[in-house]
């Protein structure tokens, strides 16, 4: 176990944007952490200005998260790509990308068209047996149609559900630039 000491030794030598970061977080430290941080804080001499740019620099990172998890889907072509190209070995490096850059929404996707590509070209070679090519390639081909109207409900509604679990519920009406006006008169 660490003691007082040796945290007041290491938090003396944190940023402070980082003890902000760890008050900021409470429930992710013990109490012990949260109040040497606190009494780290207490002692330095914080402007107003450091404050203000924590909390912008918090919020760009919320934004960017949001923008990653809700607003930022893929593309119709891209859409396109994953249910008509929906094999691994093509698929991979594309949502490999989209991993790296924490685009949880359009790997998301990405798995979601690649399966119902999967299914409905299972479902087109079962059916060709006892219809015609022509047919079940249109079978193929308009399974795309489902798969887009299905896509809001499976993975952006999804995701904005598991956000509002994180964050609690945002008001409809309520806009980020509300939320900004609201936290720079607090401050």
């Amino acid at each position: 176990m660490v003691s007082k000491d040796e945290l007041q030794g290491t938090y003396a030598a944190l940023s402070t944007e980082k003890l902000m970061e760890i008050i900021d977080n409470k429930f992710g430290y013990t109490e012990l952490a949260v109040t040497v941080a606190f009494e780290e804080l207490s002692s330095r001499k914080i402007s107003e200005e450091e404050i203000k740019s924590y909390k912008s620099k918090q919020l760009a990172k919320l934004n960017n998260y949001i923008k990653k998890n809700i607003s930022d889907d893929l593309s119709l072509s891209q859409k396109n790509l994953f249910y008509f190209i929906w094999l691994p070995l093509f698929t991979f490096p594309f949502k490999q990308n989209y991993r790296e850059e924490g685009c949880a929404l359009k790997v998301k996707q990405a798995n979601y068209y690649s399966l119902f590509g999967f299914l409905f070209f299972a479902l087109t070679a079962f059916l060709s047996v006892r219809f015609s090519n022509l047919f079940a390639a249109a079978l193929w081909i308009g399974g795309f149609i489902p798969a887009y109207l299905l896509d809001e409900f499976f993975n952006r509604q999804r995701q904005i559900k598991k956000l509002q679990r994180l964050f609690g519920p945002i008001n409809s009406d309520e806009s980020v630039e509300h939320i900004e006006s609201g936290q720079e008169q607090d401050a």
